[in-house]
């Protein structure tokens, strides 16, 4: 149904970097920019005096770890996570009348969707169950964009219901522990 370990972790390394979840490579490893000009570090007003930097850092390093670290299904898993956030964020930032922070959030949940999970899927190999998906990937990111334009949360409302579904049956389908074996 979904490609590779490689095809999963490319796409949610792609839908990391561009929602910002997980930091682009630095500009010294990448071939694509120049390197990035030496900084000055003024140690009174260093990253580290701010509690809020060293948590945010703290964070985006665990990221990072657990998706070297996770199974093609374990991305998966990840990708509907920060789906469904993405999606509650939505929520919120709608009722509090927070236009930008609600398009934002919209756009992340459809990026997660359309650029993760959809692209994952495997067309070709995973049969009718791929097929289904992509239709339903298709279907909430219209709900997503008809939720942004005509300022909707019932529309939020119902891709939530579908991806916390689609979240709970991949989380039961997932690779069965292995059994302990008898001497």
């Amino acid at each position: 149904m979904y490609t590779n370990s490689r095809s999963a972790a490319s796409a949610y390394a792609k839908v990391g970097r561009e929602t910002g979840a997980i930091p682009a490579a630095p500009a010294a490893v990448r071939d694509d920019l120049p390197p990035a000009p030496p900084q000055q570090v003024n140690h009174e007003t260093s990253a580290y005096t701010n509690s809020g930097n060293v948590a945010n850092a703290y964070a985006k390093v665990g990221l990072e770890t657990g998706v070297v670290a996770a199974t093609p299904h374990q991305l998966i898993v990840m990708l509907y996570e920060g789906a469904q956030l993405a999606v509650r964020m939505a929520i919120k930032h709608m009722n509090e009348g927070d236009i930008a922070k609600k398009s934002a959030a919209i756009t992340k949940a459809s990026t997660i969707i359309q650029d993760g999970l959809r692209a994952a899927l495997d067309l070709q190999q995973g049969g009718e169950i791929a097929q289904r998906l992509d239709a339903l990937y298709d279907y909430m990111n219209q709900r997503l964009m008809l939720a942004h334009i005509k300022n909707q949360i019932a529309p939020l409302e119902e891709v939530q219901g579908l991806l916390q579904e689609l979240h709970g049956a991949w989380k039961q389908i997932g690779p069965a522990a292995p059994s302990p074996v008898a001497a």
